[in-house]
């Protein structure tokens, strides 16, 4: 019987991703690595795919930046692990580093506000997600949210549609996850800048707000070729509880 596969999705919540992220600052703080040894910093002998679900969801929340193996802690990793509890700084990088999985924005954009945990994994299996998997990406969500809620972040979008303000960049580039039966509006202040298919049953929607230019496009190609290797790391090994 063939294995059910599931979308990608970081399976660490925002905290677990940044503990892990905390045992590589403490080892080589914000030195360029290799991916085997940020297995060994975490504990694994090899690139196993345990070891592999934890960089990927590093990675996922961009608490690692850089691409092959030349990763480094970012810094708004840092700004999270290291700023006064309490200070603004740190707010802001939390809030930005919630929303880094593209799953988490299909998600917001679904639920304004944050569903019931059997909810969300019903709306995850629709959406193409294993039960265990969905399970696992439902808590990984709402953790991450109530970890922003308790640090009392406003991470709702305002009226209009527009960011809240210290959550995105002025000049935001939305790639927007695709979603059955979205009715496929754009909001206040965002405009379509393309369409297209990607397969038989896959198509995208480039959602952009702000000015793009020739460097905004170049940025979001380098976000997609980390996306790229997020999937390809999951594909080639995937963690023990998809297996």
């Amino acid at each position: 019987m063939a294995k059910l596969r599931s979308p990608n999705y970081p399976n660490f919540d925002l905290q677990g991703a940044l503990t892990l992220a905390e045992k590589i600052y403490a080892k080589d703080g914000r030195n360029k690595v290799s991916r085997s040894t940020l297995a060994a910093h975490l504990g694994h002998e090899s690139l196993s795919g345990p070891a592999l679900g934890k960089i990927g969801a590093m990675r996922a929340y961009e608490l690692l930046e850089g691409s092959g193996d030349e990763l480094r802690v970012s810094e708004d990793a840092i700004t999270a692990m290291k700023a006064p509890r309490d200070a603004d700084v740190r707010k802001d990088a939390l809030a930005r580093l919630a929303m880094r999985p593209p799953l988490f924005q299909a998600i917001r954009e679904e639920y304004p506000t944050p569903p019931s945990l059997e909810n969300l994994q019903f709306w995850l299996i629709r959406q193409g997600f294993s039960e265990a998997a969905a399970a696992i990406a439902a808590k990984s969500y709402l953790n991450t949210i109530s970890l922003v809620e308790e640090m009392n972040i406003e991470y709702n979008l305002s009226q209009g549609g527009e960011p809240a303000p210290n959550v995105n960049p002025p000049e935001q580039i939305a790639l927007k996850a695709a979603v059955p039966n979205s009715i496929g509006k754009t909001m206040a202040g965002e405009r379509e800048l393309t369409t297209g298919l990607l397969a038989k049953d896959a198509s995208f929607r480039l959602i952009v707000t702000g000015n793009i230019g020739v460097k905004e496009i170049e940025r979001l190609i380098k976000k997609l070729e980390l996306d790229k290797e997020i999937l390809a790391d999951q594909d080639n090994d995937e963690p023990e509880f998809m297996k």
